[in-house]
C-alpha cells in the first residue's frame, strides 16, 4: 500500500506541477470551495497535515493569490477562507489532475475491481478511525 500511495502522490504532484500549487495545497483549495467556513483543523486534516502546518500553508495560498482570508462580520474569531479567481482555477485544473491519475491507477482493473478496492479501502479507513 505504502509504494502505490507514493507513487500516486508523485504523479499527482508531476500532474499539478503546472498549477502552481502542491497536492496539500490542492487538497485545501478544494476542501475551501467545498466550504469557504471550514476550520483550519479540517482543513489540516483533509491535506494530511497538522493543524500547526496548516497555518503555513493558508499564508502561503493567500501570499500566492489563490486565496483570500477576511474576518467573520459578527465572530471576529472566525476568519472566512475564499477562493480567489487564479484560486478557482487552480482547485479546477487540480480536480481535472486528480481524476486522470486516478483514471490512470486503476486502468488495469476491471469496472468490477475498481470497486471493490474502493470498498475495501473504505473499509480499511474506517477501521483506523480513532472511536473504531
Amino acid at each position: 500500500m505504502k509504494i502505490a500511495q507514493h507513487r500516486l502522490r508523485q504523479r499527482l504532484e508531476a500532474e499539478l506541477s503546472g498549477t502552481g500549487v502542491s497536492a496539500a495545497q490542492n487538497a485545501v483549495l478544494l476542501a475551501i470551495g467545498d466550504n469557504p467556513r471550514i476550520s483550519n483543523a479540517a482543513l489540516a486534516r483533509a491535506a494530511f497535515v497538522t493543524p500547526q502546518s496548516m497555518q503555513g500553508v493558508l499564508v502561503t495560498l493567500e501570499r500566492d493569490g489563490f486565496i483570500v482570508r477576511t474576518p467573520h462580520p459578527e465572530h471576529g474569531r472566525i476568519i472566512m477562507t475564499e477562493l480567489t479567481e487564479k484560486g478557482l482555477a487552480a482547485a479546477h485544473a487540480g480536480m481535472i489532475a486528480a481524476e486522470m491519475v486516478e483514471r490512470q491507477m486503476l486502468a488495469g482493473l476491471t469496472a468490477d475491481e475498481a470497486k471493490l478496492l474502493g470498498e475495501l479501502l473504505q473499509r480499511c479507513a474506517q477501521a483506523l478511525e480513532p472511536d473504531s
